[in-house]
């Protein structure tokens, strides 16, 4: 018997992270002694397995052709299908639910392997997902093949550096954008030793030091359930971060809040410590955690920037208010010393005007560029880079956009090209000349202007 294993997303462009629940049903297997590999080729010959595991996280991933071409074949009944790209767009809350609580239990019900006995626990037979160690090892064929062909190996640290997995499952928040918008509880999901690697190197050092978690949001959890998990993590002693970012709200709403934060600066946390600020109407919320939280957190913080979100064509009333908002947050985060990250609905593609996100997203996901120039600064500075080094020509480093604007009315730009990051913002600022004013403030926002330490220092 054999078995295959597909990553949809690997194979419609690749990702930076692995897939857990595929790490996780190989790790099954594993156990079980049974033959499996993962299907690395788009248009890889199927015959030989008895059955196949296709895992797609995004909705717009394009399915493998070797499953295009068994639709309606024999070779159909070897495929089970999951993931939250087959159903993350469905707008029907009924038949959403429906599909997440089948996607959810797929491999516990699976026939196949309720046959297998179960070696780690919560059952006799089948898979326990949250007991499960991941096997590690999946993709590393892949990864050796990628590098061969000049694919530099830091790419693939998420699969080669980090122990993966959920300590608690679930949220109460009820995003509309998010698969858990149904949920309405956090609970506990994993034990951190269940997934935690220590295999070590010939010179006996650990070969997955890191640790990352996929929690939905982990501060929302009973304070019996984030305390214990939040102290194992700082007992292993290994880095570790919470990659889908953490409820900084629940700093400002939970009875708890000081102490969530007191524990957190104690971590060894790895890389920045990441929250959300997705809804300007949070602003409160937002100020009130903050000012606890820089108290107790002197590293990096930085706020994912949720924006994008149910955009139509020609909708310039949406388009204007979610980019003001994207600022009056980035505001608010520069005067507590904080980073930004844009995350961007795919629904942004649909106004022709679009590309101001990207270029928003160029600025802001830069810490190099967002500490030392405003966004107007970044887009005027593309300018002057392609004008010195393409056209050999001496230029004023910046200009205002009212000095922009009189050049341009003079000519000078007549045989000269404009900078897509300076075109787009020239067309957006036209657009909305309205509100040119207002935009052009938000867009002359610097962090070195705004940071303000008296806003969370306490006095003596």
């Amino acid at each position: 018997m054999k078995i295959g294993l597909v990553d949809a997303d690997l194979l419609d462009g690749g990702t930076r992270h692995p897939n857990l629940a595929l790490l996780k049903l190989a790790g099954f297997l594993f156990d079980n002694n049974i033959n499996f590999s993962l299907i690395e080729s788009d248009d890889a010959d199927i015959t030989e397995y008895d059955h196949i595991y296709v895992s797609k996280v995004f909705s717009f991933t394009k399915n493998p052709q070797f499953l295009e071409n068994a639709k309606g074949s024999l070779d159909w009944q070897k495929f089970h299908l999951g993931g939250t790209g087959l159903y993350a767009t469905q707008n029907d809350d009924r038949e959403f639910a429906v599909l997440r609580q089948l996607d959810m239990e797929q491999f516990e019900n699976d026939g196949f392997l309720n046959s297998l006995p179960n070696h780690r626990g919560g059952r006799d037979f089948g898979i326990d997902m949250a007991r499960q160690m991941p096997y590690y090892k999946l993709y590393d064929n892949y990864i050796s093949l990628k590098i061969s062909q000049g694919k530099k190996e830091s790419y693939f640290k998420d699969y080669l550096h980090y122990s993966i997995g959920f300590l608690t499952r679930g949220c109460f928040r009820k995003c509309p954008f998010c698969v858990n918008r149904l949920e309405s509880r956090v609970t506990k999901h994993s034990e951190l030793e269940w997934f935690l690697d220590n295999e070590e190197d010939e010179n006996g050092r650990l070969k997955r030091p890191y640790i990352y978690l996929w929690d939905d949001n982990f501060l929302a959890a009973p304070p019996n359930v984030w305390r214990p998990l939040l102290k194992s993590l700082i007992e292993s002693k290994r880095p570790f971060q919470f990659r889908q970012g953490l409820d900084e709200r629940m700093i400002a709403e939970s009875p708890y809040g000081e102490e969530m934060a007191k524990l957190l600066s104690q971590c060894k946390y790895h890389g920045d410590y990441i929250f959300a600020f997705d809804n300007w109407a949070d602003r409160p919320k937002i100020e009130k955690a903050l000012k606890i939280w820089k108290r107790y957190n002197k590293k990096e913080t930085k706020f994912y920037l949720f924006c994008g979100f149910k955009l139509k064509p020609n909708d310039d009333v949406h388009l204007l208010n979610d980019i003001k908002e994207i600022f009056f947050r980035i505001e608010v985060l520069m005067q507590y010393g904080c980073l930004g990250y844009i995350m961007r609905h795919e629904d942004y593609h649909n106004h022709e005007l679009s590309n101001i996100y990207v270029q928003i997203a160029r600025w802001c996901n830069q810490p190099a560029f967002y500490k030392k120039m405003s966004f107007w600064e970044f887009c005027y500075r593309n300018q002057t880079f392609w004008e010195e080094h393409t056209l050999g020509l001496k230029v004023t480093p910046l200009k205002s956009y009212e000095e922009f604007l009189i050049d341009f009315n003079n000519g000078y730009y007549t045989d000269k090209k404009i900078s897509l990051p300076l075109k787009t913002v020239i067309a957006f600022l036209e657009r909305f000349s309205t509100h040119k004013k207002e935009l052009l403030r938000l867009f002359n926002l610097r962090l070195r202007d705004l940071v303000n330490p008296n806003l969370w220092l306490k006095s003596e």
